[in-house]
């Protein structure tokens, strides 16, 4: 597991007490939804470790004067949006007055640990009174930007292309949006996606990792926006869509992230990791993401709307075709097997290639099983129109993927289609989720 290390400035910090009768609290809290532990000490000697989001006592500041304090956080990135990783430290006295604070932040390695130390001095208030101005001018300076990157997982198939029936699935298992995530639609085909999460383009030093899995509502978290084209022999199509979840479940398996989470804590607060405990950290990193990636029961909603070109021209583009859906997503122990319900409605303006306007109803269920990288699958849709009585269709797909790496997952799809002619199903797609992509966030 790699480790990133990251020294704070300035060295040392100064922490200015307002009298040397003050008793001196530490708290560090970790945002972004990532697990960290922490390890104080004072000339060798330890004053606390694990986890600190409450204020605890390292001692007076007539003990601590003129001594140079160490404070080390270890950060996990445990989370399936970014792998960013922020720190809010605060010290405080007796009343609660703030002696310092500052939020920290750093990337973490894919799926390893960015390692912040810190090293703090404490005067008192008369001493430092000169130099407060220009530190404070300093920080301002330093925090004016920042650089946001994303994580690698599987990005979920675009609204914008599931919409005109040219995707692998129709139904979308569930999976993580992405910071920045990119579709590629079949090798024979040209056409693809670009989805983002307005969420995640800024950090979150208040987000707790115990707040990704215990919001049940995480709709702002999960609200993905996405742009898609699909150019075939005759059209070209343009579509953009939404997606959110609305609810999430992990049940009983709460209790196992928070026993998990606590022993990472605890390893995390060790100070520097051996080459040992990165690799027992690791094991409880892949338990833990592996838990968080898999809710008991979730529900998500998307929606798109798309426009086709028969002279494949933005300037003819017709708005042709929009839809709304829910699916319904349970793991009935919490395991490999789950399986999806969708209901779905799409307004469409031409039907069937003549300008006549059609209500469907789709109603589908997928069944899916997951083995190390593989995900086979099975999807049924049963597609009525309520604006004829006459059409009645279905699409049956046997569905696999295979996770090729960490970023890179291809999908492959042979079955029926909907429609009564070319409705043989037979495409790949590729899936990419970016990791070295960076944003601007000010």
């Amino acid at each position: 597991m790699e480790i990133k290390n990251y020294d704070l400035k300035p060295i040392p910090r100064n922490l200015v007490a307002k009298s040397s009768l003050d008793e001196i609290y530490l708290s560090i809290k970790i945002g972004n939804g990532q697990i960290g532990g922490n390890k104080v000490s004072l000339n060798g000697k330890l004053l606390a470790k694990g986890n600190l989001t409450e204020p605890t006592y390292i001692g007076s500041s007539e003990s601590l004067k003129n001594e140079v304090i160490t404070v080390e956080t270890n950060v996990l990135d445990v989370n399936g949006f970014t792998n960013r990783c922020v720190i809010t430290t605060s010290f405080v006295n007796q009343n609660k007055e703030e002696l310092f604070a500052k939020i920290d932040k750093g990337d973490a390695p894919e799926n390893g640990v960015a390692s912040f130390k810190a090293k703090y001095l404490l005067k008192f208030m008369m001493v430092l009174i000169l130099f407060c101005s220009f530190f404070n001018q300093k920080v301002l300076a330093q925090s004016t930007s920042s650089e946001l990157e994303f994580e690698n997982l599987e990005t979920p198939t675009s609204p914008g292309l599931i919409l005109f029936d040219e995707t692998p699935s129709s139904i979308e298992k569930p999976t993580t949006p992405q910071g920045l995530g990119l579709n590629l639609l079949g090798l024979g085909k040209n056409g693809g996606a670009l989805e983002f999460s307005p969420y995640w383009l800024k950090d979150h030093p208040d987000l707790t990792a115990k707040d990704m899995y215990t919001n049940k509502t995480p709709i702002f978290s999960h609200f993905g926006v996405s742009i898609a084209t699909i150019n075939s022999d005759t059209l070209s199509f343009v579509s953009a869509g939404i997606r959110s979840r609305l609810f999430q479940s992990y049940g009983k398996n709460v209790d196992k992230l928070e026993t998990i989470k606590a022993q990472i804590v605890d390893m995390l607060s060790e100070g520097a990791l051996s080459d040992g405990q990165s690799q027992v950290i690791d094991s409880l990193r892949i338990l833990y993401v592996g838990i968080t990636e898999k809710p008991i029961f979730n529900i998500d909603l998307a929606a798109a709307f798309g426009a086709s070109s028969l002279t494949k021209s933005y300037d003819d583009l017709e708005l042709n075709r929009w839809g709304i859906w829910t699916s319904f997503n349970f793991r009935p122990k919490g395991d490999d097997f789950y399986f999806t319900i969708l209901t779905r409605y799409i307004n469409n303006e031409k039907f069937e290639g003549a300008n006549v306007q059609a209500d469907l109803i789709d109603l589908g269920t997928r069944f899916n099983y997951d083995i190390l990288k593989f995900t086979v699958s099975l999807e049924y849709v049963h597609r009525m129109n309520l604006t004829s009585d006459i059409y009645d269709d279905y699409r049956l797909a046997a569905i696999g993927s295979y996770k090729l790496s960490d970023n890179v997952f291809i999908t492959s799809t042979f079955g029926k289609n909907f429609s009564d002619v070319n409705n043989i199903i037979a495409m790949a797609g590729l899936n990419f989720g970016f990791s070295q992509k960076k944003v601007k966030s000010f």
